[in-house]
């Protein structure tokens, strides 16, 4: 009986201490993009794409996807997160990011890292946050 109320009480005390705040649920969108990226898989970097989805130049989500593929197939990608700050009101966030961003093959990013600022728009869909639009800063 001890050990059954032991357990409860672990399972509960885990489930109190876990984040649903909107901006985590953001930041976490954000770090499975990230994860996709570094580990070269276009498609689940493209995933949390919103179907009306913006990016630097007009870019769509099908445009971004193959943007992606033609990127991995030469390189692999390196992203270090320096800064991560998201605001939310309602169903839609903003998040500003700046990346270190390293190619480890001298293909089309350079070697060393490159410092580079973008803007994100999300907006809540369900219970998952869509990126609506990337722009460059």
């Amino acid at each position: 009986m001890r050990k059954s109320i032991a357990s409860v009480s672990m399972v509960l005390t885990l489930l109190a201490c876990r984040s649903d705040k909107p901006e985590d649920q953001v930041r976490k969108a954000f770090g499975a993009c990230v994860a996709a990226v570094e580990a070269g898989d276009a498609a689940a970097a493209a995933e949390p794409l919103d179907a009306g989805f913006r990016g630097p130049e007009g870019m769509d989500k099908p445009a971004a996807r193959l943007f992606l593929m033609g990127i991995f197939r030469q390189e692999k990608v390196g992203l270090t997160v320096v800064r991560n700050e998201v605001t939310v009101t309602g169903n839609e966030a903003f998040q500003e990011v700046d990346l270190l961003i390293t190619g480890r093959s001298g293909g089309l990013l350079p070697q060393d890292a490159s410092r580079r600022s973008f803007g994100l728009r999300w907006r809540k869909a369900g219970g998952d946050w869509r990126l609506l639009e990337l722009q460059e800063r």
